[in-house]
């Protein structure tokens, strides 16, 4: 980015604060995380419910998050973010059945579950198959692409160089130019947070990322609230915002429509039609999200005291992700796009916002430094610090849980409390130091992307079967990842097909997968089904097992989700209609149907009644 802001001595103090204080969080609570692995990776699973479903969204709200929404909103308006709005469908199923499963199995990660699951000679390997997918590849390519993210964020902000002259001229001669990492500067700022994040998170255990989580989520809810407010005031509120895109984009623009379902340049250059596009999304929130909810957040669920809790963690984390917190990130792009006019850039705020004419992303660490006054701007600056920071504790320490519970006491299943503690400790550290050395690869990252994306429509499919089906076998998950690679293999290689359609393409041939796979492979053995069963509570195709399971059961599970998904729905559009359509009645309207349909649907009887 062109130029740079300058922060007064409150918003450097204010950043301080927050760094320290995270650092103390590590301190205070290392002797409660080292007691054993469970204390380390569970926090002895009896946290508040709350705290587990804050961290939830404290992790999912990175520090590039802000900046891909004004990005998006800028190319494709609101309705662009359908893109990952769409993993509210996965989101919606963990709540209403996942959760309380999840914690019941009480696995420490996603990848043991296989092992409590399925029974044969191929539960081992694909136990560690899925460790070193989501436990190492997919972490190090999400932590890479989030360092990536960042240097947008404290070129503005960070001068070593002017600060440091000496030094930093001895660093930069060295610094490779070009560096995904930025310059010598930037790269000097993403380290020492790093630094930071591996220093508590390794000594904290999962209590010091979780009360660290807690901070940094009221710190980025209040920055961007904040922030949101500063943008509409100057843009000149509901009135303001309207005049100034019309004048833009002409009367008809659609860049205020929440639905795609008017041409806003992209649905249409899809060349798909409502359903095709429906299915699409569908695939696609199963991609980026695994269909069960996935490994951190299972982590985050298995913190909690009881089942009812998990649920309440999750619900919490579904409505602050996709009704609260989307607003000021919402209102902030719209208003960037009549603050900082396409085409016109340089020629507003001075010139500070030039570099927006490449990347409408910065449009958002731009009008920071333009709109939000001293202690404001240390405030917004410490909350996308911590957004940064939320992202990467929790992954570099959901990938030790892997490396720890399925690949070290796979080796050494008597090594003592402390050997586990060591081991976790140290896989911290090299997630730290791996996440640098992928950033430096980032060229290719979207060739990377494309490829897990694959991974995930492949697993997609029975990564839900499993828990609903007793067919579905170990091979059945081996068939969906053999035949959705070489469906990802013909669909990128060969016909080059777009990636949303490549993404169906897989998906479908993973479902011949599974199908050839509990067609030709070991059935689990009615044992390991038993024992599943009396831990997990499924509902669906469970023969021989009277715990009321069956398949007609599965319509109350379809009807919470259906209320669950159209309840959040409502209160989104609630917003919609209250904030930039100025209509009261309308929003009221929708927020309370919407309230009773997301209450409605977290009642599961199975459950009454227990409490752990």
């Amino acid at each position: 980015m062109e130029g740079t802001i300058g922060l007064s001595a409150i918003d450097w103090c204010i950043v301080g604060a927050y760094l320290v204080g995270s650092l103390a969080v590590g301190v205070l609570v290392t002797g409660k995380a080292t007691a054993n692995r469970e204390s380390y990776f569970l926090a002895g699973r009896n946290l508040p419910w709350w705290w587990a479903g804050a961290s939830i969204a404290a992790t999912t709200f990175a520090a590039d998050t802000p900046l891909a929404v004004t990005g998006i909103v800028a190319s494709r308006g609101l309705s662009g973010n359908w893109m990952w709005l769409s993993w509210l469908g996965v989101h919606a199923i963990v709540v209403v059945y996942f959760a309380r499963r999840w914690n019941r199995a009480a696995t420490y990660t996603d990848a043991e579950l296989v092992a409590l699951r399925y029974s044969g000679r191929l539960v081992e390997p694909l136990r560690l198959a899925r460790a070193g997918l989501y436990g190492v590849v997919y972490n190090c390519i999400i932590l890479g692409w989030v360092l990536r993210a960042m240097v947008k964020i404290v070129s503005p902000f960070f001068r070593w160089e002017a600060w440091f002259p000496s030094a930093m001229g001895t660093f930069a001669s060295h610094w490779p130019s070009g560096s995904t990492l930025g310059t010598a500067s930037d790269a000097v700022t993403i380290m020492a947070l790093l630094a930071v994040v591996a220093i508590y998170s390794s000594m904290g255990g999962i209590r010091g990322v979780i009360l660290t989580d807690l901070v940094q989520l009221a710190l980025a809810l209040a920055g961007s609230v904040w922030f949101a407010w500063l943008a509409w005031a100057k843009v000149g509120g509901r009135r303001g915002l309207v005049d100034g895109l019309q004048n833009q984009f002409g009367t008809n623009h659609a860049k205020l429509d929440l639905f795609p379902w008017r041409d806003a340049g992209w649905l249409d250059a899809l060349g798909m039609g409502a359903f095709a596009f429906g299915v699409y999304l569908l695939v696609q929130s199963y991609t980026n999200v695994p269909a069960d909810g996935g490994g951190y957040l299972m982590q985050r669920l298995n913190t909690t005291k009881s089942p009812r809790d998990a649920q309440r963690a999750s619900l919490l984390f579904l409505v602050l992700q996709y009704v609260i917190r989307v607003w000021p990130w919402f209102v902030v792009a719209l208003a960037a796009l009549v603050l900082i006019p396409v085409g016109e850039e340089a020629s507003v705020f001075g010139g500070a916002a030039a570099s927006v004419g490449a990347d409408r992303e910065l449009a958002y660490p731009v009008l920071m430094g333009v709109l939000l006054p001293p202690v404001g701007l240390g405030l917004v600056l410490a909350s996308l610090l911590a957004a940064f920071m939320s992202t990467v504790d929790t992954h570099i320490n959901w990938g030790a849980s892997y490396v720890v519970n399925d690949v070290f006491l796979r080796m050494r299943p008597d090594a003592s409390n402390a050997s586990q503690i060591r081991v976790a400790r140290l896989t911290v550290l090299c997630f730290a130091v791996l996440a640098v050395a992928v950033s430096f690869t980032i060229d290719t990252i979207e060739q990377a992307w494309q490829w897990v994306a694959a991974l995930g429509a492949s697993l997609g499919v029975p990564t839900a079967l499993r828990w609903f089906w007793w067919r579905v076998n170990a091979a059945a998950e081996f068939g969906a990842m053999g035949f959705g690679l070489l469906a990802g293999i013909v669909a990128y290689v060969f016909l080059d097909l777009p990636y949303e359609y490549a993404l169906i393409t897989i998906s479908s041939a993973s479902l011949i997968g599974v199908l050839a796979g509990v067609a030709f492979g070991e059935p689990t053995s009615a044992e390991t089904l038993r024992t599943f069963v009396e831990h997990v509570r499924p509902k669906g195709f469970w023969p021989g097992v009277s715990l009321g399971s069956s398949g007609s059961m599965l319509g109350g599970v379809a009807l919470r989700w259906l209320s669950l998904v159209g309840g959040t729905v409502m209160l989104l559009v609630a917003g919609h209609a209250a904030l930039l359509l100025g209509e009261s009645l309308t929003a009221l309207a929708y927020a309370t149907v919407g309230a009773a349909l997301v209450w409605a649907s977290t009642h599961d009887r199975d459950f009454e009644g227990e409490t752990a």
